[in-house]
């Protein structure tokens, strides 16, 4: 069995350029680095993200067969057990991080094409419902207001996709004409935001319906499936055998990013819809597709795939991070002593504002959060996971393949 050591550097990869598109835009500066148009497209990340993990479910779940190993209920537990604790352990995170901010608990984000925080406060009851949602992963299926955890909403988003897995699944892999198959999925999905940008439906809800809808999102991952398909029957032989080739693919992919990055940064508000949603999409498969043929040294393996299995966790706790780092460097910055600050909380709080924080420290917190990362997917949350899997698997759950565990 393939162990796509390859496609762990990949969603390594995609989890620290979503940590970027998240944290670098916090700081006033950005503005004055060079290219900073590439760290724009944060759809990328999490639309790559989507088909890579088709791409390798239909491959831990099927390989060569038709049948879904080990069957639907062992299926849904290992998914669920892998993906629920990163996203409960992560909202707990981020409101301890709240208590201490300045954001009350009952101001949620409104959606916007142009990703600038807008925050409405919401009545008790309005406030109690999002939370429910938010704890159950069912927060993107309310799409005017953002998640309380930022990044969550792709984890809303996967858990749907592992409900509609072993339906899909085995019938995707089944087709015959899977390149034809590929272009039917690529249109369909470009149907919703090519619609919304017709009758400009640039409010608040239409936006976050067209970008984060699970359903509308569906095709991607499906894409992933079909990928797979195509990867097992050896369709995509000729390609891997080609170094020309491969670097045609990774130059494709390459002229549609800068396109992409340059229309989401200076482009109309028309394009962005098209640009979040849909029109990377055959990039993207291609980009999955070359790095599941990647080879990597194998003094390099065990790293890629500790990095890889903690992609997920970058994913959740990046925020908390982020935001703890931020109110640590604004109060160091105010010339106040701790003790002082303990003793005059809300003069400290308020001074604190008015700073502007040094990238100085930017490449710390990249680094530190990889790292807490990695430690918290292999110290809790592997630990958790396999506790779930102990209780609700009647026989011990097998090994998955090598650079597919934390997916």
């Amino acid at each position: 069995m393939n162990k796509f050591v390859g496609l762990d550097v990949l969603r390594f990869a995609l989890a620290v350029y979503l940590m970027v598109f998240h944290s670098i835009h916090q700081y006033p500066q950005y503005v004055t680095l060079p290219l900073i148009e590439l760290a724009n497209l944060g759809g990328f990340a999490t639309s790559s993200f989507f088909i890579l993990s088709g791409f390798i479910l239909a491959h831990v779940y099927f390989g060569r067969t038709t049948e879904l190993r080990g069957g639907t209920r062992e299926f849904f537990v290992k998914r669920l057990s892998n993906l629920y604790p990163v996203h409960l352990i992560a909202l707990v995170l981020v409101l301890l991080v709240s208590v201490t901010g300045t954001r009350g608990f009952q101001q949620f984000a409104i959606m916007s094409l142009d990703d600038a925080e807008h925050f409405v406060t919401l009545s008790p009851a309005e406030t109690a419902v999002h939370y429910v949602l938010n704890l159950l992963l069912l927060q993107v299926w309310y799409p005017l207001y953002g998640s309380v955890n930022p990044p969550s909403w792709s984890l809303a988003t996967l858990f749907f996709f592992y409900l509609a897995f072993p339906f899909f699944a085995p019938r995707l892999l089944k087709a015959r004409n899977k390149y034809r198959l590929l272009v039917v999925l690529w249109v369909l999905y470009l149907i919703p935001p090519v619609a919304a940008t017709l009758m400009h439906w640039y409010g608040p809800a239409a936006v976050g319906f067209v970008t984060r809808n699970p359903v509308l999102r569906l095709p991607e991952f499906l894409a992933g499936i079909v990928a797979y398909g195509l990867f097992r029957e050896g369709q995509l032989n000729a390609l891997y055998e080609s170094r020309a080739k491969v670097v045609a693919a990774l130059l494709f992919f390459a002229g549609s990013f800068a396109i992409a990055a340059w229309l989401e940064s200076h482009g109309p508000l028309n394009t962005r819809y098209v640009v979040h949603n849909g029109a990377l999409m055959p990039a993207e498969v291609v980009l999955v597709i070359v790095f599941a043929g990647l080879a990597v040294p194998a003094r390099f393996a065990a790293l890629s795939t500790r990095l890889g299995n903690s992609a997920l966790s970058i994913f959740a706790i990046h925020v908390p991070i982020f935001l703890v780092l931020m109110k640590v460097l604004k109060l160091l910055s105010i010339g106040k002593s701790p003790l002082w600050c303990a003793a005059h909380f809300s003069e400290c709080v308020a001074a604190s504002k008015e700073v502007i924080p040094s990238m100085a420290t930017y490449p710390l917190y990249l680094i530190g959060t990889v790292i807490a990362a990695v430690y918290f997917q292999e110290r809790l949350v592997a630990p958790l996971r396999d506790w779930i899997r102990s209780r609700f698997l009647t026989t011990r759950p097998r090994a998955p393949a090598a650079g597919a565990r934390s997916l």
